[in-house]
Formats: C-alpha cells, sequence, structure tokens
C-alpha cells in the first residue's frame, strides 16, 4: 500500500494499493485550503507547482510502478477526492478512471471547464453503479458498496485481493434516513466480512464525537423551523450559504422555498456545475420554473439586484461558507454587490467548518463583516456527511477487519479512531496503523 495524500491532512485523497502486479489508485484530490490560496495563480501552474504548493498529492512515489497502475477509483465527487484527477490521471493513461454515475458527470463537467496548463485527460472513462462490480485485467473484482454521505451515489470500495478484502472506506456516515437515495448496503457490509477483511482504510475526520452522525432529514427540519419563521414575521431577505456538492440540501432547500411561495436563486459557477451534474446523472433536475441559476458574475449580479429589490420574493443560496475571500457570501458581505444587507435579512449557515486553520480564520473575518450588518444570522444549520464514534463502531462491528488504518485528518481528529479501535483490541503498529502522508507498506 502506498500512501500519497489525504492520510494524515483533511484533503489531497490519494492512495493506492499494490495486488500482484496491478495497483489500483483510490482517489486524486485538492488540498482545498492550499488551492483557496493560490487561487489567482492556478490556472498558470504545471503539475510539479501543484504539488509544490500541496494541492494535489505527490505521485512520485508510484512513478516507478506506473505501467503496473490498472485502474483509478474515485469513491465520490466531492473535489478533495477527485478534484486533482485532471491533474494527474494523465500520468498513468492505460488506467481506465471508475466511479459512480454522478461522480464521472462531476469529473466530465469539472474538465469542460479546465483552464490549466495540463493537457486533456486520455483516461477512459467507465461508469459503475453502487452495488455492483467490475473487474482487473488480472480478474480481481472491485465492487462499490452504497454508502451514505453528504453527496449522491458514495461508494465504499472493496478490492477482492488474493489475501482479502481491501475496504475504502473514505468517506461516510450511516444515514438511516436518507433524504435522498438509499440507506447504506448494511447487508452486504456484513457479506463482505464473511468473505474477510484484510485491511480497512477508513474515514476518521469526525471520530472525535462520541454519538451517532445525524441524519440529513434533521437539517430539512431545522430549516423549516427557520423558513416557518420567516413566513411568519415576513423577514425581507434570507440567504443561505452552503456546499455547492450538496445536491439533497439544495434539492430540500427547493422544496422548502416552493412551501414559502418564493422564488429560488442558485449562485456561483460550483452551484451550476454540480446542479449540472446531477441533472446529467438522472438523479435530479433543478428545472427553470423551481430554480434561477446563475453561473456567470454578470448573472449573479443581475440577479441580486431583482431580489435586492423584492427581497420577500425570494430566497438566494450561494457559495462562501468558508469565509472564501472571492466567493458570493464574501462579496455580499463587503458590500461588493447588489444585494443590499438590512437589519431584517437573514442569513444561514447550512455547513460546519472544515476544520483546517486556514479555514477557521476566514470563517471568524466572515462572520464578523456579517454581524456589523445586525441581521439575524443563523450557524450550523447542518450535519456533518462523516462517521462519528458510534458510526465507526457499527461499522468495525459489521466488518471486523485483520488491519485499520485511519485517514482523512491530522492526528488529533484521529484520535476517536484510534482510541475506539484499542477499546475493540486493536494494537498500534501491528494492527492499528497510524500513518503519514508518504509512505509505503506491506501488510501480512
Amino acid at each position: 500500500m502506498y500512501t500519497l495524500g489525504g492520510v494524515d491532512e483533511a484533503g489531497r485523497n490519494m492512495m493506492a494499493f499494490e495486488i500482484g502486479e496491478e495497483i489500483v489508485i483510490c482517489d486524486m484530490g485538492l488540498q482545498l485550503s492550499n488551492l483557496v490560496a493560490h487561487n489567482d495563480e492556478v490556472d498558470k501552474m504545471g503539475l510539479s507547482d501543484l504539488v509544490e504548493k500541496n494541492i494535489v498529492a505527490n505521485p512520485e512515489m508510484i512513478m516507478k510502478h506506473k505501467d503496473k497502475v490498472k485502474a483509478i477509483i474515485v469513491s465520490h465527487a466531492h473535489l478533495d477526492h477527485v478534484g486533482a484527477v485532471q491533474y494527474l490521471a494523465n500520468l498513468f493513461p492505460q488506467a481506465p478512471i471508475y466511479g459512480t454515475p454522478f461522480t464521472i458527470e462531476v469529473l466530465k463537467v469539472l474538465m469542460k471547464s479546465q483552464r490549466t496548463v495540463t493537457s486533456p485527460l486520455k483516461n477512459k472513462f467507465i461508469k459503475v453503479n453502487v452495488n455492483s462490480s467490475f473487474n482487473l485485467p488480472s480478474g480481481i473484482e472491485v465492487e462499490f458498496v452504497n454508502v451514505t454521505h453528504s453527496i449522491p451515489q458514495a461508494a465504499i470500495v472493496a478490492i477482492h485481493a488474493p489475501e482479502g478484502v481491501i475496504m475504502y472506506a473514505n468517506d461516510f456516515k450511516f444515514d438511516n434516513r436518507p433524504a435522498l437515495g438509499q440507506r447504506s448496503n448494511y447487508q452486504r457490509l456484513k457479506e463482505l466480512d464473511e468473505i474477510g477483511i484484510k485491511l480497512l482504510v477508513v474515514d476518521s475526520v469526525r471520530s472525535n464525537l462520541k454519538r451517532k452522525t445525524l441524519s440529513e432529514i434533521v437539517v430539512k427540519e431545522m430549516l423549516r423551523d427557520i423558513f416557518i419563521e420567516t413566513d411568519i414575521v415576513d423577514t425581507k431577505g434570507v440567504v443561505i450559504t452552503t456546499f455547492a456538492s450538496h445536491i439533497t440540501r439544495l434539492k430540500s432547500i427547493m422544496e422548502l422555498t416552493q412551501e414559502l411561495n418564493r422564488k429560488l436563486v442558485f449562485l456561483g459557477r460550483s452551484m451550476a456545475k454540480y446542479c449540472k451534474a446531477a441533472k446529467n446523472a438522472g438523479i435530479i433536475d433543478f428545472k427553470e420554473k423551481d430554480v434561477i441559476i446563475c453561473e456567470t458574475p454578470a448573472e449573479r449580479n443581475k440577479w441580486l439586484d431583482i431580489v435586492n429589490k423584492n427581497k420577500k420574493d425570494y430566497v438566494v443560496v450561494c457559495t462562501g461558507h468558508q469565509g472564501e475571500e472571492n466567493a458570493v457570501m464574501s462579496k455580499i458581505a463587503e458590500g461588493k454587490t447588489p444585494f443590499e444587507l438590512k437589519e431584517d435579512d437573514k442569513i444561514i449557515f447550512s455547513s460546519e467548518v472544515i476544520p483546517t486553520q486556514i479555514n477557521i480564520e476566514a470563517s471568524q473575518i466572515l462572520h464578523s463583516k456579517l454581524e456589523a450588518y445586525n441581521c439575524k444570522i443563523f450557524k450550523d444549520i447542518h450535519v456533518s456527511g462523516h462517521a462519528s464514534r458510534e458510526d465507526h463502531r457499527d461499522l468495525l462491528g459489521m466488518i471486523h477487519p485483520k488491519h485499520v488504518v485511519p485517514v482523512h485528518g491530522h492526528v488529533r481528529l484521529k484520535e476517536g479512531m484510534i482510541e475506539l479501535a484499542e477499546e475493540l483490541g486493536y494494537e498500534k503498529d501491528k494492527n492499528l496503523w497510524v500513518l503519514p502522508d508518504q509512505g509505503e507498506y506491506e501488510f501480512k
């Protein structure tokens, strides 16, 4: 196994598994904080620059085995898992890129908007439905097990190696009442346990929270409560900022906006991209009669001017909940758009701060700017897409892996997963492995 990124950090997810004469790469993601920090330069950067700035993982460790790479598997469509495919996949042109239909559609949308100096991909795209599988050239089966997360069609990747199943569970949660899609495939996870799990690579970023991660349906009810108050007090403006990729959340907001008899406006390029991918994948079509989608700055300002004159008739959804400097929410807070914040307006953060220092500081600055308007601010109207301690306990109780590798966070974020594994009898450096972002390991 090669760790390349996303192991001791939240971002740049990329890992490779060597099985006989074949190597399988799981995920090629971006480090979003570093991407934002160098946003004005990225379009002019080559691969070496992107690696040097820690925006993408460093693939050097497996380049000496590049001809053995037979598959690039993307577990889901978040940018910290799929965003670097457009920069790195060309290093392995013989390796098809496998993902669920939505994941592949997101990747295609990203490629169409690519403005970098890197070359177009030569890799073949192959769509794999959740709860189905494909085979590597050697005949080894690779399976996509359906799992709930904060994006449609996320999958736990199960590689059926001769020595036992390698399970890549990065990212997931167990939502038993998902607002979109099916519950996680518990039955298949138990069946894989009977086959035998040699290695579990597991998302651990929320493992310190000693609870079960709440269902997405909870957020819809939280939003409904705010929307009911809006209807009662006739609040002028409602602006919601959330993850552009959270299609389920956007669907809930659309339904609640319709109940409020307002018109919904989506602002931002990333919002438009994910909505287009959802339509292409047949998940949901945000039709023009239901939602106005503004992709360009000119469209954004046109509609914000219209909304500003008729605030009671609209709900605005925009990007920028992490305090990103050039995102729509920051521009509104700085008075750089036609939308003028007033005391009666509501700002809803249907999100949480991604736990990096850059995001924490940027979010604090954004909230300070918004508070100066004395508008109503609703924070943390959100549930995570990541497993908490009891979700991890449930997973380990179903699959009983021989070895456990916590990933997706620096060591402080992984402490909960480490503590739980030790409670269940795992021992560090024997069958519980706390690894760095760059390394090569063999598991017996």
